[in-house]
C-alpha cells in the first residue's frame, strides 16, 4: 500500500516538475520531470505488476495535467479578421483529384501498410501470435503516417511509387521469409 502512494506521489512530482519547466523553460528541470516519472513508472510496475503498472504510468499523467492547464486557463479576444471558409468546388477535375486522393489514402496506403507490418513482424524473433498481435499495434502507426506523407507531400506521384516499391518489396519478404 505504501508503494502505492510512493508511485502516486512520484507521479505527482513528475507533472509538477515537468510543469515547472515548461514555466521556466529550463531543460535541466525537463530531465529531472521525466527522470521523475520513470521512476513512477518503476514505482507502478512494482506495486500493482509490470501490465497495470505501465498503464498506470502511462495514463496518470494525461490526468494528472489537468489541474495544471486549468491554472493557466485565460481567454482570448475575438479575433479581428475571422476567416472565411472556403466554397465548397464540384468541378469534375476537382472531383475525381480527390477520389483519386481517396483511392491511394484508403485503398493502396492500407494495402502497403498491412504488407509492410506484416513483413516487418516476420522479421521479429516472436512466435506467430506475437509477430501478429505486433503487426495489430504497428499498422494504424505505418498507415497513419503514410497517410499524412502523402497529403502533406508536393510530389504525390513520387510518394506512390514509393509506396508501391515498398509494398513489392515487403510482399517479397513475406514470400521469402517463412513464418
Amino acid at each position: 500500500m505504501l508503494m502505492l502512494f510512493t508511485a502516486g506521489g512520484l507521479s505527482i512530482a513528475s507533472m509538477a516538475t515537468v510543469y515547472e519547466s515548461w514555466r521556466r523553460q529550463k531543460a535541466l528541470v525537463l530531465y529531472i520531470g521525466l527522470t521523475i516519472w520513470v521512476l513512477s513508472a518503476i514505482a507502478w510496475s512494482y506495486a500493482a505488476g509490470w501490465e497495470f503498472g505501465v498503464l498506470y504510468a502511462l495514463c496518470l499523467p494525461g490526468i494528472i495535467v489537468w489541474p495544471f492547464i486549468g491554472k493557466n486557463q485565460s481567454t482570448l479576444p475575438v479575433p479581428k479578421n475571422v476567416p472565411q471558409p472556403k466554397s465548397l468546388n464540384f468541378s469534375p477535375q476537382s472531383s475525381m483529384q480527390n477520389l483519386g486522393h481517396a483511392f491511394v489514402v484508403l485503398i493502396l496506403l492500407l494495402v502497403t501498410s498491412v504488407v509492410l507490418a506484416l513483413a516487418l513482424c516476420t522479421l521479429l524473433p516472436f512466435d506467430t501470435a506475437g509477430k501478429l498481435a505486433s503487426s495489430v499495434v504497428l499498422l494504424p502507426i505505418l498507415w497513419g503516417l503514410a497517410s499524412y506523407h502523402y497529403l502533406a507531400t508536393i510530389k504525390k506521384v513520387r510518394a506512390v511509387i514509393t509506396y508501391i516499391f515498398v509494398a513489392v518489396i515487403s510482399t517479397a519478404i513475406l514470400f521469402a521469409v517463412p513464418i
